[in-house]
């Protein structure tokens, strides 16, 4: 007989009440006028979101909040999609107080969220200013975080959020942006701090001049409409600050009448408000003097603003689109340039916050320094100073709390990679002189100039794997003794050294490399003794070890973060400039054992915060340079000529002097087309254009000269040295047809 035995199972059912919420995405908040009493809390939508609106009020209980439903709606429409946005914008707030918000629709409601208004007292604060954050998104990413551990009062964008501007990148902005976010527990409840946007419009922006107003609701002229005339505008954050954003892309053919406009309100909004406030900052995107050789100068910027910037006390310009980082000196308008003033504009940027840094390799007369750098500014804004800093991008920065915001709020947390400028250390402080521009109360005399060169080339090879190339690999780059995979690893790095003057003598060379797994091991620097390229560059290719040219130096990276290697004493730039620059090796150096086997892991240019160069030089006042001028992009000023045209400006040009005393002797240019320079031209005249303005005037004629074969060279000598103003000086060719 068998026995059956039931096995009773109890089991209990336990029933969680989830509270719905809203089908929205992306908040982001905004200012364009007024902040002590107004916003625009932006957000889209997620899926099928109906009838959207805001919950909002001055304390956590959340009975007592206003519900305002959107002002404005727009499509932000792409060639891969659209993004829809709300905007909902918020009227007589309370000065200096913190602002509750959720955003709802019919599914409920999301986060909890708030923001500070601005004061209407000089209380004082703190900002963040950059630009570019349109791609190397790791230290996009990395930017946006600190953002959130500063905890700013509010955030100037120097514009290029995204790349293509495309709907997809646009919503990968803004995830990113969420980072930015600080986590506080406020009553018991969980909240989220948003920082305050000014947007600026970049040059990734033009092909679409609504962008301001359609992805951040901007109205700066307070019309109603989203338009092409909502990327300028101004206000005041207290009496201690009014904040200028200005459109550098209407410079463009196309938009003059749109360039007119907006000048003409800003010099009026200049002599009518500047005056009403203590410190004045501009933002725009492209720099006036581009401070990377790859960027011509926008001499119409400097046209259209430099003056009045002088005349009406502009403290502080923050510049972007180049991807580097730069200070310059109080500076005044002078002829077509800038010269260094005891009270004046400083300029300050120019945009790397995510986009990979460029060489800062062209330093002005008047430039206090520059870095090849990923970075943006933070200011500390007080009634009697303004204090300008250079974050860059790590992990390192301590989190202030809601607390230490509220109990100092021009507080900076701890453990911040701040960039020291040479001559002033950490933080730039700006004073005022009586005629309100900016007087800075900290530089030391100095004398020497710095450049910052990005690696233009960099990869790494492998023994094991010798015909493998590992340009661009995730990894970015490695060394090591042994790896069980790939054996011996050597990584290599070339910098592009080609503007650094044959008479420069350099007092200090660093190599800087952004260590991402670090080593007990040491690891040696090498001259490279052959020429490789990082799309083909194998073990094989190069030789292996044997590309290990001069010994420069050793170090040992023991601690993740950027580490600077001391290349001094090698005179590498030196024997680059006279025996050509195959750039560096860094492999690993003795014995492999134990924990040294870790082989090092550190950024390429790919991946993060590539390799740079920084090179310290003074001129030496005694070399007399001789070189060829490549003129600038965009400077054939006419590419189709017909007979009988008369004198025709066909060629323009700008040589960039940082030598005190530069004396030109002879200049001559080659030609390339299908007419023929012999029979076609009469003549060919060089004009110094002393006054920039691109025409060609009898009393700026310096030469004269005539082509002898037909796709040939032209050559100009002059019956006395020309002698070259600092910094740039601007030339033009004609053509007698």
């Amino acid at each position: 007989m068998k026995t059956k035995i039931l096995a009773a199972v109890a089991a209990t059912l336990s029933l969680v009440a989830l509270e719905a919420t809203a089908e929205t995405q992306f908040n982001r908040l905004v200012w364009d006028a007024d902040p002590a009493h107004q916003a625009v809390i932006a957000f889209s939508a997620k899926g099928i979101s109906t009838d959207p609106y805001v919950k909002y009020g001055f304390d956590t209980d959340e009975a007592s909040w206003t519900t305002q439903e959107p002002t404005s709606s727009e499509n932000f429409v792409t060639f891969l999609g659209y993004i829809k946005s709300s905007f909902v914008r918020l009227n007589g707030l309370t000065p200096n107080t913190d602002v509750f918000y959720r955003v709802c629709d019919q599914d409920g409601c999301g986060d909890r969220f708030y923001f500070k208004t601005a004061p209407t007292d000089n209380s004082p604060y703190v900002v963040v200013a950059g630009g570019d954050t349109r791609s190397g998104w790791t230290n996009r990413q990395k930017g946006n975080a600190l953002v959130g551990k500063i905890r700013p009062l509010f955030v100037m964008h120097g514009g290029d959020y995204t790349n293509l501007n495309s709907s997809a990148e646009v919503s990968s902005f803004f995830i990113d942006w969420e980072l930015s976010y600080s986590n506080d527990t406020i009553d018991g409840v969980e909240y989220k701090r948003t920082y305050p946007i000014i947007p600026t419009h970049g040059n990734h922006e033009d092909g679409n001049f609504k962008t301001l107003c359609k992805i951040f609701g901007v109205d700066y002229n307070s019309d109603g409409k989203c338009d092409e005339s909502d990327t300028y505008g101004a206000f005041n954050i207290s009496p201690l600050l009014r904040t200028y954003t200005l459109n550098s892309q209407y410079q463009n053919s196309g938009w003059s009448s749109h360039a007119a406009a907006m000048n003409n309100w800003l010099y009026t909004d200049l002599a009518d408000n500047g005056p009403t406030v203590t410190w004045r900052i501009a933002q725009y995107h492209k720099p006036m003097f581009p401070h990377y050789t790859g960027k011509s100068a926008n001499t119409e910027l400097f046209t259209w603003w430099s003056q009045a910037f002088y005349d009406h006390g502009m403290n502080l310009v923050v510049e972007s689109d180049t991807h580097i980082n730069k200070m310059t000196q109080a500076l005044a308008p002078s002829g077509n340039d800038f010269v260094a003033s005891e009270s004046g504009t400083v300029f300050v940027g120019e945009g790397s916050w995510g986009a990979p840094a460029r060489s800062a390799n062209n330093p002005k007369t008047w430039t206090i320094d520059l870095a090849s750098i990923q970075q943006f500014k933070v200011l500390q804004v007080t009634s009697d100073k303004l204090t300008v800093r250079t974050a860059q991008f790590d992990e390192t920065a301590e989190t202030l709390t809601r607390e230490q915001r509220d109990a100092d709020t021009t507080i900076l947390p701890n453990g911040v990679n701040w960039w020291h400028a040479n001559n002033v250390g950490e933080a730039l402080n700006l004073v005022q002189a009586a005629n309100r521009l900016s007087v800075i109360e900290n530089i030391s005399s100095g004398g020497t100039n710095q450049i910052s060169i990005a690696a233009t080339q960099d990869t790494y090879i492998a023994s094991s794997k010798t015909s493998s190339n590992f340009n661009g690999s995730s990894d970015g780059l490695l060394a090591d003794g042994y790896d069980i995979s790939n054996g011996e690893m050597i990584s290599l790095i070339k910098f592009d050294i080609e503007n650094m003057s044959t008479c420069a003598d350099t007092s200090r060379v660093q190599l800087g490399i952004e260590i991402t797994d670090d080593s007990t091991g040491d690891y040696e620097v090498y001259a490279a003794n052959a020429d490789w390229q990082e799309g083909t560059a194998t073990w094989n290719s190069v030789g292996g070890d044997s590309i290990k040219g001069a010994y420069l130096a050793t170090f040992k990276p023991t601690v993740t973060g950027m580490l600077e290697v001391d290349l001094s004493n090698s005179n590498i730039v030196d024997y680059w400039l006279a025996n050509g620059n195959h750039g560096l090796v860094i492999a690993h150096v003795g014995d492999c054992n134990g924990l040294s086997c870790n082989g090092v892991d550190f950024h390429s240019k790919e991946t993060g915060s590539g390799p740079t160069l920084n090179v310290n030089y003074n001129h030496n006042q005694s070399c007399i340079p001789e070189g060829n001028i490549e003129a600038a992009s965009g400077a054939l000023t006419q590419s189709i000529i017909n007979a009988g045209d008369g004198e025709t400006v066909v060629f323009r040009f700008t040589l960039n002097n940082g030598i005190a005393d530069a004396e030109l002797h002879g200049l001559s240019l080659s030609a390339d087309g299908e007419i023929d320079e012999v029979g076609d031209i009469d003549g060919v005249k060089l004009y110094q254009d002393t006054n920039s303005n691109g025409k060609a005037e009898a009393n700026e004629e310096i030469a004269l000269s005539n082509y002898t074969v037909d796709n040939g060279d032209i050559s100009f000598s002059f019956d006395a040295a020309l002698s070259l103003q600092l910094g740039s000086n601007a030339f033009l060719v004609t053509y007698q047809l």
